[in-house]
C-alpha cells in the first residue's frame, strides 16, 4: 500500500511526555507528504508548530516533495546514513529496500529534536535505554561489524540504535552519562587519521575563538579514542528528559538535500532576520569564517541548526560536525565550502567573506574585527592540537589545510 498515515507527537516545553499534535500522510511510491493539525491539539494554549517554518498553527495543510516527501523538522528528526545502516541491519535488509516512514518509525526516543513519530494516536512512549558510558566497548565492536556488513547480535543493535537520528555518516551511539545524554563518535573503519581526537581539537579549537559549542570530552573505550559531544537538546528532569525542537539551516530555508546550486549563508543570514536573534547573525559569520580558517569544507546546511524556544521562536544552536578537510602540500590551497560565502561564491577566502559581512549586520570595521580575532586564534592550532594529544605526525598532515595565504602575492598569516 503506497500511502500511510502516523501520528506526529510533539514534546512540549517542560513536559517529559508527548502528545499527538495531527496526522502525516505519506505516498511512498511518489515521495509526498502532507500534514493536518488535530482539532483537540489546535485548542491547547501551550500549542506549538511541529515545524515553525513550514508548519505554522492553522495554516492550511500542504504538500510537501523535498526530501523525499518529508516536512524539514520531519526529515531532521529520520536517520541518516549510518542510522539507516544500523536499522536496516537489525531488520536484516538493506537501507534501499525500506522507506522513509520505515525510518521515521524505527528511531527511538534518542531521536533529534522534540517530535516523535508512532503508527497511532494511542502508542505509548518510546523507551529510552541509551548504553551506559561501561557498554561502549562493545558497541563499538557493533559497530565495525555493521560497517563490514558482519551480523551483529541483535542485542547490541538494540542499543546500538540508540541516537541513530542523530545525524551523519560516521559510527555513533546516544550514551547516558552524568545525567546527561552524550553523542558518542567512533573510528570508522579505513580512517587514516585519528579523528574522535582531531574533533575533540577542533570544536574546543572553536571555543577558544568564541564559538558557542557544547561541552565535549575525548575519552578511552576498549583501546579506542571516543570523541563525545554533549546533547544541547535535552535536558534531565524529575520526570524524565526535556526535549528541545530542532530545526536544520537546511529545514529553515526549505532546500531540497539535492538544492546544492541554492546554498548560501547569505541566504540563511537573511531567513535569519525572521527567527532569530539580531547576535545570531554575527554568531553565523564567525563561523563561517572558522570554517575557512580550518578549511572544514562539510560545512553543509544540516550541519547548521537552531533550536526551537518555550515561545515557538528560533535560534542558532552550538555548532557541531567540524573538522579539518585534509589536503596535500602544494594542492588545493584554493578551495571551496559547500556553501556560498560572498561575492565570489563558494570561494573559501577571507576576502570573499569580507565582501558580504554588511548581510549579517557587521561593518567593516566589526567584520575586520572578527577576521583578526580568529587569525591570531586559530594560528595557534598545532600547539592547541598538541595539547589535546593529536600526534605529530598527524598534525603534519593536517598543516597544509591551515596553511593558505589569500592570493599568491599576500604573505601567509598561518605559517606553519
Amino acid at each position: 500500500m503506497a500511502v500511510r498515515r502516523l501520528t506526529v507527537f510533539i514534546y512540549l516545553p517542560g513536559e517529559p511526555i508527548a502528545v499527538p499534535a495531527g496526522i502525516f500522510t505519506h505516498d511512498d511510491e511518489m515521495a509526498i507528504g502532507s500534514f493536518a493539525y488535530g482539532r483537540r491539539y489546535l485548542e491547547r494554549p501551550d500549542a506549538l508548530p511541529v515545524d515553525a517554518v513550514a508548519l505554522p498553527l492553522g495554516a492550511r495543510p500542504r504538500e510537501v516533495v523535498t526530501n523525499g516527501g518529508l516536512y524539514g523538522a520531519f526529515r531532521d528528526a529520520s536517520p541518516d546514513y549510518w542510522g539507516r545502516m544500523v536499522i536496516a541491519s537489525e531488520k536484516r535488509t538493506v537501507p534501499e529496500a525500506l522507506s522513509e516512514l520505515d525510518f521515521l518509525l524505527a528511531t527511538n526516543a534518542t531521536r533529534g529534536g522534540n517530535l516523535d513519530f508512532r503508527r497511532s494516536p494511542d502508542d505509548p512512549e518510546p523507551i529510552l535505554s541509551p548504553p551506559h558510558f561501561d557498554q561502549l566497548p562493545k558497541v563499538i565492536e557493533a559497530a565495525r561489524k555493521i560497517e563490514s556488513h558482519e551480523p551483529v547480535d541483535p542485542h547490541l543493535l538494540q542499543i546500538l540504535r540508540q541516537g541513530t537520528s542523530m545525524g551523519g555518516a560516521r559510527p555513533k551511539c546516544v550514551v547516558e552519562s552524568d545525567d546527561a545524554l552524550w553523542i558518542a563518535k567512533f573510528p570508522a573503519k579505513g580512517d587514516t587519521l585519528g579523528i574522535p581526537r582531531i574533533e575533540h581539537a577542533t570544536m574546543t579549537l572553536a571555543r577558544l575563538c568564541g564559538i558557542a559549542v557544547p561541552e565535549t570530552r575525548l575519552v578511552t573505550a576498549g583501546g579506542t579514542d571516543v570523541f563525545l559531544i554533549r546533547r544541547f537538546d535535552r535536558g534531565k528532569c524529575a520526570g524524565g528528559w526535556l526535549r528541545r525542537g530542532f530545526l536544520s539551516a537546511l529545514s529553515l530555508m526549505g532546500w531540497d538535500e539535492r538544492d546544492r546550486l541554492k546554498w548560501d549563508y547569505v541566504a540563511i543570514a537573511d531567513a535569519m532576520r525572521r527567527h532569530t536573534p539580531a547576535s545570531d547573525l554575527r554568531e553565523l559569520y564567525r563561523r563561517m569564517l572558522f570554517n575557512i580558517l580550518v578549511r572544514n569544507t562539510d560545512d553543509h546546511p544540516r550541519n547548521h541548526g537552531f533550536l526551537v524556544r518555550d515561545d515557538g521562536s528560533l535560534q542558532l544552536s552550538p555548532a557541531y560536525d567540524v573538522l579539518p578537510s585534509p589536503t596535500q602540500p602544494g594542492v588545493g590551497t584554493d578551495f571551496r565550502l559547500a556553501m556560498s560565502v560572498g561575492e565570489r561564491g563558494r570561494e573559501a577566502t577571507i576576502e570573499n567573506a569580507r565582501s558580504r559581512a554588511p548581510r549579517f549586520g557587521l561593518s567593516s570595521d566589526e567584520a575586520e574585527g572578527l577576521v583578526t580575532s580568529l587569525q591570531i586564534a586559530v594560528s595557534g592550532w598545532r600547539e592547541h592540537f598538541r595539547e589535546c594529544g593529536v600526534p605529530e605526525r598527524e598534525c603534519d598532515i593536517l598543516a597544509p589545510s591551515f596553511h593558505r595565504p589569500e592570493r599568491a602575492s599576500d604573505p601567509d598569516p598561518f605559517p606553519v
